[in-house]
């Protein structure tokens, strides 16, 4: 088994190119979904080299194999929601389909605001990242879920 090394990359044009490259091909895609940049690059802030889409629907499984029949690979489905990727060179492209009534919803989108509208706080995270580059996959998320946890979460 390849263990996965993180690196960190800064927000970029080529990165925001891909970001909107993918977030029409998913809207023309899934024109009955709801279709939203999150993560890091929708801040935008340093992190991981990905992007993630948020995509609301009422049609989880369907949507899914559309976005399979499109070059996505499936991954799982946890709780409701359906993880897929695409790699782009260097980039991973990810997206995550859920009801609209799922609370990750909102989570989501109140991190977004709150990175958005906090400087400071985005500032700390941000290094806080840095410190990350070179770390398993695994451990990447595992110390970056306790910081959101106890950084944000409070702050939502």
């Amino acid at each position: 088994m390849k263990i996965r090394i993180e690196t960190i990359i800064e927000p970029s044009k080529e990165i925001f190119a891909i970001q909107q490259e993918f977030s029409d091909e998913i809207k023309r895609l899934l024109p009955n979904s709801e279709v939203e940049a999150v993560g890091a690059m929708a801040v935008p802030m340093i992190g991981r080299p990905e992007l993630d889409f948020l995509v609301i629907s009422k049609q989880i499984e369907k949507d899914s194999k559309i976005l399979v029949e499109a070059g996505f690979v499936q991954g799982p489905v946890v709780n409701g929601t359906s993880f897929l990727k695409k790699m782009v060179d260097d980039i991973e492209v990810a997206a995550q389909i859920m009801f609209p009534d799922n609370s990750m919803v909102d989570t989501h989108r109140k991190i977004i605001s709150v990175l958005r509208e906090n400087e400071d706080l985005r500032k700390k995270y941000e290094e806080f990242k840095t410190t990350l580059s070179g770390l398993s996959r695994e451990e990447y998320k595992e110390k970056k879920s306790l910081w959101i946890k106890e950084n944000i979460k409070p702050l939502l």
